[in-house]
């Protein structure tokens, strides 16, 4: 059986590198970001947060592992967020 939660997109304030995006799985998200602030989450948020960068969970889903493996796959998050799509259009 699959077990399902919450799959997220963050955005960051600024491109670290090639990242500009992170996307996870939790079936807590409010831990989870709390997790990540605090620099105990993802080793990339930890990074990020110790570059001075900030981020937001800027899209979520509800899914499991296999389908946040499927969107991490696409290699494309920039299509999937809100933020970069307003910027595309105002440009």
């Amino acid at each position: 059986m699959k077990r399902t939660g919450t799959i997220y997109l963050l955005h960051f304030s600024s491109p670290f590198k090639h990242a500009r995006h992170y996307v996870g799985f939790t079936t807590d998200l409010t831990a989870r970001l709390y997790s990540h602030a605090n620099g105990t989450g993802a080793r990339l948020l930890q990074v990020i947060l110790g570059a001075g960068l900030s981020f937001e969970c800027v899209r979520t889903w509800q899914g499991s592992r296999r389908d946040e493996r499927a969107i991490k796959n696409q290699k494309n998050t920039p299509r999937l967020c809100p933020v970069c799509q307003a910027k595309k259009i105002s440009v």
